[in-house]
């Protein structure tokens, strides 16, 4: 598969003197990443003038925007008569709801949900968006100096729900498996396979028999507001292994109920993961990848053989060679979708986690 065609828009203008290309993109994260290595074009103070600090860049692959975001960093390097290059890097537009502090005029919001209380702490143009059916919050009370990302973090991992840094630079509030990529990533020889590099971590060390969510209300008394406890038991544990989780925002049992399961389940997908190297930045039906998205594995040296999601891609061209996309894997509970179907890791290393909770 040969190179992609990539086009970097500099301040809204065409800059063609690169020499390397990468943007990470993660499930994880609200904002993506970029870094740009090139020549110097015109001069260094030229160069230097067009990355400056605070400069939108748009980063396109064939097409289909990849990252838009800021400059924060600009490195020039030279050695000796041999060379002369620089490196510029940058994150989504996003950056500025999680690096800053949240300003609003009472600092309390009330029967919200998370997107909402979002779109209210935006001031930056960011946007803030959901296609998952969020429950409201009670009572939301900004800390002060915290970020707006930090505020919707907070209620969106009560929830079970993830920010997730978009390729515009905006926030969309999801689950994983919305997405399902065409294909499948296959270890093999030629064409039976498209797996070039992969490695994988069957780890348990961070499962636990119970997971314990308690909290209280901000107002009220008795054991329904001061005492209030949800618990998720994982089946796959068979020592006892209970951990409590401390809610730090207003709960109710309900709601303390669902955060442990939520919880429980992540630790179960986070028991399983993957890094995977494949050539080209896209599915077999041409899409690409995008983290939360689906896509059946299928490994015997790895024992991987189910559904897993992209929690991160870290896609990379060199000028004139080919493209490379690192995929980082995870059973998809960890990232909020659904258990797996169609196969499963090993049975050495099973990842389900039934049980009554």
């Amino acid at each position: 598969m040969g190179p992609e065609n990539i086009t970097i828009l500099a301040g809204g203008k065409l800059w063609t003197a690169w020499t390397r290309v990468m943007v990470r993109a993660s499930f994880q994260e609200a904002a993506r990443s970029f870094q740009i290595d090139g020549a110097f074009e015109g001069g260094g103070s030229a160069t230097a003038w067009i990355f400056k600090a605070g400069t939108e860049i748009s980063i396109f692959s064939n097409g289909d925007l990849m990252c838009r975001g800021y400059v924060d960093r600009y490195q020039p390097k030279i050695a000796g008569h041999k060379s002369a290059t620089f490196s510029a890097s940058g994150r989504s537009k996003s950056q500025d709801m999680i690096d800053t502090s949240a300003v609003h005029p009472t600092g309390h919001f009330k029967d919200k949900t998370p997107d909402e209380i979002g779109k209210e702490l935006d001031k930056y143009g960011v946007g803030i968006s959901t296609d998952e059916k969020l429950d409201k919050v009670p009572v939301c009370r900004v800390t002060p100096g915290e970020s707006p990302f930090r505020v919707i973090e907070k209620l969106c991992r009560d929830q079970g729900v993830f920010p997730v840094g978009q390729a515009d630079g905006s926030i969309k509030i999801t689950k994983a498996g919305k997405v399902r990529h065409s294909g499948s990533l296959r270890e093999g020889v030629g064409i039976a396979g498209n797996i070039l590099e992969g490695d994988a971590d069957h780890n348990h060390s961070g499962r636990h028999s119970e997971v314990i969510v308690r909290g209280q209300r901000p107002f009220g008394h008795g054991d329904d507001a001061l005492e209030i406890e949800g618990i998720a038991r994982d089946a796959q544990v068979a020592r006892y292994r209970p951990i409590i989780v401390i809610n730090d925002a207003d709960t109710d049992k309900k709601r303390a109920k669902k955060r442990a399961g939520s919880h429980r389940d992540r630790e179960a997908g986070n028991s399983l993961k993957a890094n995977v190297t494949t050539q080209g930045f896209r599915d077999d039906g041409g899409r690409l990848w995008e983290p939360g998205g689906l896509i059946f594995t299928e490994s015997g040296l790895l024992d991987v053989h189910q559904d897993m999601a992209i929690e991160t891609v870290t896609f990379s061209q060199v000028r004139r060679e080919g493209s490379l996309s690192v995929l980082s894997l995870v059973d998809p509970r960890a990232l909020g979708g659904k258990g797996n179907k169609g196969g499963s890791a090993g049975s050495a290393w099973g990842t389900d986690a039934g049980g009554e909770d």
